[in-house]
């Protein structure tokens, strides 16, 4: 087997809603070592096209069962598990972070979407609150008041630049939102395309592995603001996750 044969060959497009999308204009990216690889660009009528697909996924995916969102998110842990030497070999080349880095940020990234399953599947998550009835209390008597936490719609996530796994396509801003039932549109960033690309295969993979609507998960690549600046700025968008510092 050649050196290139063991090279993860990215083709660059978006996944919206379940399909791979191309044909527009490109960016390519710039890795530590090797040739650069050709992504597409993405423009609001993708953005638009994601958010459209994830509203309509929140209407079935907010009310799945906790189990069913739990078996998502470990679906997508074995799914990145299964692509495990790929994850590594393309995010070590994209990033120049040493292997044993890559590995252990995977592990992380796996491990926090196992976390928030188990979570979810305890119900904790719900936050259930019940104040009872005081039908006695003056001047006038208060009913029961209850609260329990809901997933509130489509939620944007941005990948950071210097942890492409644990904070990106598939790390804790997804995982979170994820397990609490909302759709996510991730804006990938442009210095790890390609390591974008491989895990929202295992997003893909687990979708139809699940049954999930394939509006709950869209993956945009972008070297511009104009994408982000959309993504935040849709009305179908309820909220945005980014972390860094």
């Amino acid at each position: 087997m050649t050196a290139d044969s063991k090279r993860f060959h990215p083709h660059g497009k978006h996944l919206i809603a379940g399909e791979w999308v191309g044909g527009g204009e490109t960016f390519a990216n710039s890795p530590a070592t090797g040739e650069s690889d050709q992504f597409q660009s993405g423009t609001p009528a993708h953005v638009d096209r994601a958010c459209q697909a994830a509203e309509e996924a929140f209407w079935s995916y907010a009310y799945a069962s906790r189990e069913t969102r739990a078996a998502f998110l470990d679906t997508i842990a074995d799914e990145m598990e299964a692509r495990a030497e790929t994850i590594t070999e393309i995010g070590t080349r994209e990033s120049g972070l040493p292997e044993a880095r890559l590995q252990g940020e995977r592990g992380r990234t796996t491990g926090q979407l196992r976390l928030f399953a188990d979570h979810i599947r305890k119900g904790a998550h719900l936050d259930r609150r019940v104040d009872g009835a005081l039908p006695e209390r003056q001047p006038m008597p208060r009913p029961d008041i209850r609260m329990i936490q809901r997933p509130i719609g489509p939620v944007a996530v941005f990948g950071a630049s210097n942890f492409p796994l644990a904070f990106s396509t598939a790390g804790g801003d997804t995982a979170a939102a994820l397990a609490a039932g909302c759709p996510v549109v991730v804006k990938g960033h442009s210095a790890h395309p390609g390591t974008g690309e491989i895990v929202a295969e295992a997003i893909h993979a687990a979708i139809q592995k699940c049954g999930i609507h394939p509006g709950v998960f869209s993956l945009i690549h972008a070297n511009s603001r104009e994408v982000g600046q959309t993504l935040v700025q849709h009305p179908l968008i309820k909220a945005v996750g980014f972390t860094g510092s």
